[in-house]
């Protein structure tokens, strides 16, 4: 076992020789390792050593910073719910060097493009998103039922943000395949299957401790609210299933960096979202006081996850879509109305984000609020 992971080590060295690799077997010796050394990554094989989610569990608690790879054969092993929440990726066992190096490049090199230490320490010390108690206690009466079908569980989930991001990071994973090609909640429910999916939900790992001043309910029930908003948008431009899917995908996330930026920057984050509301839009006043705004902070969590590029991008300028350098109908548009459209419904001096006029007009869409309500939001 020692030698197949010292012999991909040398494999790993020989694609790049600026890569330096250490190898250990022992959960104590790779702490110690990592407490002397500088690493930007861990990989572990699940077969070595057998309390492979303790240290991993530990080198999140120790060492945030560093990305967590997880090597693993078997899903239906005990340990890979575990594992699976709290590595930043799997990768398929037998690892072949060439996988890992491109898992290496896309973890790594995603953290490397930002230069905000604060807001990368708080992607990579994230485990899971926080979600409601009563949202788990639904999906797992649902996943308790033997006769339940795969339509229902998809169902749940899509009322479940939280569990929706962690089930398509490991859909996403080298593990299953390539990397950013699943971005839709069906597919990951029908790739992962029933028995994994109710590893994963009714893993202890699931949970993270909401951050002081979070309102999680309010934003995933606006991220849901958005989510049911893009399905009409996208019936009313007659956009194509596979960009209504990834938009759907992209609008139950859209908020995610909302929770990023409380992690990144605590305190004053949670001040600012209790000042009274701003004369311009929100993300304007996270951008002017932190540098970015909660779409990049949540895109690059979602591109850490090996989430796919239209979503990622979706969530990323869902308040600037003017930014985008493409010019086609792509979840991003989707997800920027029905964003709009959602907040719309707000009072006037709570709204958050504007419909981009010059944007939609680009794209031959109206971009008069008023006509998108009234043809959106009419009774059936």
């Amino acid at each position: 076992m020692s030698e197949a992971v010292a012999g991909l080590a040398r494999d790993l060295f020989l694609l790049d020789a600026h890569i330096e690799t250490a190898v250990r077997t022992d959960t104590a010796g790779a702490l110690a390792l990592l407490e002397n050394e500088n690493f930007d990554a861990v990989a572990l094989d699940l077969h070595l050593p057998a309390d492979g989610p303790a240290f991993l569990a530990a080198v999140a608690r120790r060492f945030p910073g560093i990305i967590r790879l997880v090597i693993a054969d078997d899903p239906a092993a005990p340990a890979f719910a575990s594992a699976a929440h709290l590595a930043h990726g799997l990768l398929p066992r037998p690892c072949d060097a060439g996988t890992l190096y491109d898992v290496l490049q896309d973890t790594v090199g995603t953290l490397r493009r930002r230069r905000d230490p604060a807001l990368t320490a708080a992607v990579t010390s994230i485990l899971a998103l926080p979600q409601s108690p009563a949202m788990r206690r639904e999906l797992l009466g649902l996943l308790a039922d033997d006769d339940v079908r795969v339509d229902q569980i998809e169902d749940g989930v899509q009322r479940n943000p939280a569990i929706a991001a962690k089930l398509l990071q490991i859909a996403n994973s080298a593990y299953y395949g390539p990397r950013g090609t699943v971005s839709s909640v069906g597919e990951a429910v029908s790739m992962l299957g029933l028995d994994t999916v109710r590893g994963i939900v009714t893993s202890a790992h699931l949970f993270e401790a909401l951050p002081a001043g979070a309102p999680m309910g309010d934003i995933w029930s606006h991220c849901v609210a958005t989510a049911v908003m893009v399905r009409r948008v996208a019936w009313h431009v007659r956009a194509s299933a596979a960009v209504n899917r990834a938009a759907f995908t992209a609008a139950l996330l859209h908020d995610v960096g909302k929770i990023v930026m409380l992690h990144a920057h605590g305190e004053g984050y949670a001040k600012l979202r209790q000042l009274p509301p701003p004369r311009r839009p929100f993300w304007q006043e996270e951008e002017c006081l932190f540098g970015h705004h909660h779409g990049v902070a949540g895109a690059l969590l979602l591109e850490l996850w090996g989430l796919p590029a239209s979503v990622v991008e979706a969530v990323a300028l869902h308040h600037t879509p003017h930014r985008t350098p493409e010019n086609t109908l792509a979840p991003l548009a989707l997800v920027h109305i029905a964003n709009a459209l959602v907040h719309g419904e707000m009072p006037a001096p709570a709204v958050e984000a504007r419909l981009d006029s010059a944007f939609l007009q680009h794209l031959l869409l109206p971009a008069q609020i008023d006509l998108w309500q009234a043809a959106l939001t009419a009774e059936d």
